[in-house]
């Protein structure tokens, strides 16, 4: 990238995990994943890559393991824990990048997402205005899940 870098610190090794956590991959196969989800914008490399991953295998995030000369690597407990602690984090890369990491969400991934989008504006609006949105957006979430549940009994 001309003279920026794509991942800010840490940032890297943040996506590597939650990539990880989503399924076992070898480094050539990561890097593959990486370029679809980040590229053209964004070439991993291995100088990059595996450093990252040597970085989580220190910190007993990830493990690999070594068959025919390929290593595979995941996510361990404590790395899915770390992650699940990151995720305002992981919310905040996916808003910048445009690029949502993993395929499966959770309510709080949406959630940190949101946050992230309008932290910004903290200061800059009327929180008087904004609370009735959002208490009218909960009570039309609850109400979804009320029949959603009632139409899984019947």
């Amino acid at each position: 990238m001309s003279g920026r870098r794509f991942f800010r610190h840490g940032e890297l090794p943040l996506v590597v995990l939650a990539l990880l956590a989503e399924r076992p991959m070898h480094g050539y196969e990561l890097m593959s994943e990486l370029s679809r989800l980040f590229g053209p914008r964004y070439r991993p490399s291995p100088g990059s890559v595996y450093p990252a991953l040597e970085a989580l295998e220190a910190e007993h995030l990830l493990e690999g393991e070594t068959d025919a000369g390929r290593t595979t690597y995941r996510a361990t407990e404590a790395g899915v824990e770390a992650l699940e602690k990151r995720v305002d984090d992981l919310a905040a890369l996916e808003l910048r990048t445009g690029v949502l990491v993993g395929s499966t969400e959770s309510l709080e991934s949406v959630l940190a997402r949101f946050k992230a989008r309008l932290t910004p504006l903290s200061g800059r609006i009327d929180v008087a205005t904004v609370a009735p949105v959002l208490d009218r957006a909960a009570a039309e979430i609850e109400s979804r899940h009320r029949l959603a549940t009632e139409e899984a009994r019947s």
